[in-house]
């Protein structure tokens, strides 16, 4: 074999040595991508079964909270509390649980301590749409509309909206004239369209049958200055009610809710048979996380069954 042909062979191996070496480099890219996928995959199942997990050990702590409630003992008691002694009040603080293969961070709302969309008197929506900082020609347009949606009828309020209004939208609708289902409905709403609030208000915002009034026990910041108290004052029932629930409104303090919003009728001291629970799962805390947020009804007379899912949202942003 000549010089010529030699170098012409080591030329050819050297390719072929090339050529193996690029697949088995591209074998193994994907190989390192199919591994993390399927360990992504086996992250995120587990994330899912650890708020699972969350959801129903705070049905738990619910249940046997809401039994003390209504058989007339403190439900802030310990024997309310459980086994972690922990208060579990649905004033939405978080609630970590350590567990073996994660951790869960547990939110739970009494929806009795918000604002109920359907209810709610003029003066307690223009007051708390005030209190999130909204300029007043837009609240005046969200109250007015927000009272024509849910009501009967083809005029609006000055500064509201009916069908006509709706219709003249691309792609038009009609105005529901009934009662709000969810929350969410406000973004069909007028003042309400494309507002980044929409998925926030259900902090504040319920749908559901609760008490007459607004739970103070769980009522949150924002809730408490709609209705009327004073900063101060409702700041002191917050910090109060962590150690001992507000049983009648003669323990409110000075500076409580004004009396143009109903004082007895608007204030309630019982959580309602309704909680929305948000559970999120970690394997990690700063690692991927998956969250589920739960309707729940919790009535203990009910003895067979004493809960009930009303809604079940899994991947909710959290």
């Amino acid at each position: 074999m000549t010089a010529r042909e030699e170098g012409s062979v080591l030329l050819l191996v050297i390719l072929i040595l090339t050529l193996i070496s690029v697949l088995v480099l591209s074998w193994a890219q994907e190989w390192r991508t199919e591994l993390k996928l399927a360990s992504n995959f086996a992250e995120a199942h587990k994330c899912q079964r650890l708020a699972e997990a969350g959801i129903y050990y705070a049905l738990g702590k619910l249940v046997t909270a809401k039994t003390a409630e209504t058989g007339g003992t403190n439900p802030f008691a310990p024997q309310a509390r459980g086994d972690s002694g922990a208060l579990w009040q649905g004033d939405q603080q978080p609630h970590a649980l350590e567990l073996p293969d994660g951790m869960v961070e547990v939110r739970i709302a009494d929806e009795g301590g918000k604002i109920n969309l359907n209810l709610a008197s003029e003066p307690l929506l223009y007051n708390f749409f005030t209190v999130l900082g909204l300029p007043e020609p837009q609240v005046r347009i969200m109250v007015d509309s927000i009272q024509d949606w849910r009501m009967q009828g083809s005029y609006p309020r000055l500064y509201g909206a009916k069908s006509d209004y709706y219709l003249s939208l691309n792609p038009p609708y009609t105005a529901k004239n009934s009662r709000f289902e969810t929350v969410e409905e406000l973004a069909w709403v007028r003042g309400f369209e494309a507002s980044p609030l929409i998925p926030h208000l259900s902090r504040w915002l319920t749908v559901h049958a609760t008490e007459s009034g607004i739970n103070v026990n769980t009522a949150s910041l924002e809730v408490l200055l709609a209705m009327g108290f004073s900063r101060e004052a409702a700041l002191n029932i917050i910090d109060t009610r962590q150690a001992m629930p507000w049983r009648n409104f003669q323990e409110m303090p000075q500076g409580g809710a004004n009396q143009m919003l109903g004082q007895d009728a608007q204030i309630s001291f019982r959580s309602s048979y309704f909680f929305t629970i948000t559970s999120t799962g970690m394997v990690k805390k700063n690692s991927s996380r998956q969250t589920i947020r739960a309707t729940v009804r919790v009535d203990p007379t009910q003895r067979r069954v004493p809960w009930a899912i009303i809604s079940w949202y899994s991947g909710f942003p959290g």
